[in-house]
């Protein structure tokens, strides 16, 4: 049984044959069945899909596009069913993941779960560390997969997907600008200050944008643990910079508010999943990737 409709069945039998009788005797129906299939599908389009001929047919500048996604269409069907071959007898197996210290509470074990429920001989191991570490054994094969911020261009890694995030202001629901819908970097400097270590993209950013405003910092503290920052403005000692996603739940609550940072600038940030170049990866690997890619988006939309 055919995965595809008659419709497109017939269209790339015909476009293939150049001919209505040729694509129907190789079809074993009638051609008028041909006819009126192509003729729905070029009603669907609302545009023709071949122009007719003396004897046969040719494919318009639509057919050819439509032609040309089809066979797409069906390359990226077979290799997911090649995948998915490769996965029936799949008993046990593992995954090495890097990911960004304040991504693993809010993604990693949701996509676990659901992975362990259909596999669960499946062994994750996970590992959080910063950007350039992670870049690192990605690109030596210690790990399958990654997702941190952008790695410099040279580094030997293919980028899968990428999606530019911002940083905004943390601060209690009771704070004075917790009604704000933006606020600048420059705003905060009578603040106490909760950042990031030097060490992260996050505060590079930061340093860069504040240049010979820096010396004006009010620093209350400096950590690479987010949950540390998050329980510091949770208890009222000051605000932090940060991104959403890191006080998702905290947001979600009413305990914390995130005002987005409006400084020119502050989008250059760049969430990037990340593979070793010219790899293959085992077939529990590339399903992970599948799955990660195509929850991506709304990972990163969480920031």
């Amino acid at each position: 049984m055919s995965a595809f409709s008659p419709l497109v069945r017939y269209f790339e039998e015909v476009a293939e044959q150049q001919s209505i009788r040729r694509a129907a005797e190789r079809l074993h129906i009638a051609p008028s069945a041909v006819t009126r299939q192509i003729a729905r599908f070029e009603e669907m389009l609302g545009m023709p899909l071949f122009e007719r001929l003396p004897r046969g047919v040719r494919l318009t500048s639509a057919g050819e596009i439509m032609l040309a996604n089809v066979r797409r269409m069906r390359r990226d069907f077979g290799g997911a069913l090649s995948q998915i071959d490769a996965l029936k007898g799949m008993r046990r197996g593992q995954v090495r993941l890097g990911i960004l210290q304040y991504m693993g509470a809010q993604l990693i074990p949701d996509l676990i779960a659901d992975v362990s429920r259909d596999y669960p001989g499946i062994f994750f191991s996970v590992l959080s560390a910063n950007s350039p570490e992670i870049v690192d054994r990605v690109a030596n094969g210690e790990l399958d997969i990654g997702m941190c911020w952008a790695p410099p261009s040279a580094a030997p890694v293919r980028r899968v997907r990428s999606y530019p995030v911002s940083l905004g202001l943390t601060v209690p629901p009771r704070h004075e600008w917790a009604r704000r819908k933006s606020i600048t970097l420059s705003e905060c400097l009578g603040q106490p200050l909760i950042l990031p270590t030097p060490d992260t993209e996050p505060r590079r950013m930061i340093d860069s944008m504040l240049r010979g405003a820096s010396a004006s910092l009010q620093l209350l503290a400096e950590t690479n643990s987010m949950a540390t920052m998050t329980r510091l403005v949770l208890a009222g000692a000051g605000v932090a910079v940060m991104t959403r996603v890191t006080v998702a739940d905290e947001i979600r609550a009413g305990t914390l508010v995130h005002i987005p940072l409006s400084d020119r600038g502050m989008q250059g940030l760049q969430l990037e999943l990340l593979v070793r170049a010219e790899r293959t990866l085992p077939p529990m690997a590339a399903l992970i990737l599948d799955l990660l890619d195509l929850r991506f988006d709304r990972y990163a939309g969480q920031f």
